[in-house]
């Protein structure tokens, strides 16, 4: 899977994702790695389209997925 075809995934997946995100940065690490920042602001709707997404895109593209929470320093 190449970060391309993860791209187009994650932006086809945007309408869904509006409705408990915002804010979204990409950013490309390599040919296989990404990284997003966004703010999320209905954890719990974010947590039930998630349950039924990831299992999908794990299946077809065989990607990894792993959530980081950033908090402000200081």
């Amino acid at each position: 899977m190449s970060y391309e075809e993860w791209l187009a995934a994650f932006e086809a997946d945007g309408e869904m994702r509006s409705k408990f995100m915002k804010n979204d940065v990409v950013g490309k690490v390599n040919d296989h790695t990404a990284v997003i920042k966004t703010t999320i602001f209905d954890q719990e709707a974010m947590e039930e389209a998630m349950a039924i997404r990831m299992p999908e895109l794990v299946e077809q593209m065989g990607i990894e997925h792993e959530m980081f929470v950033l908090t402000p320093a200081g």
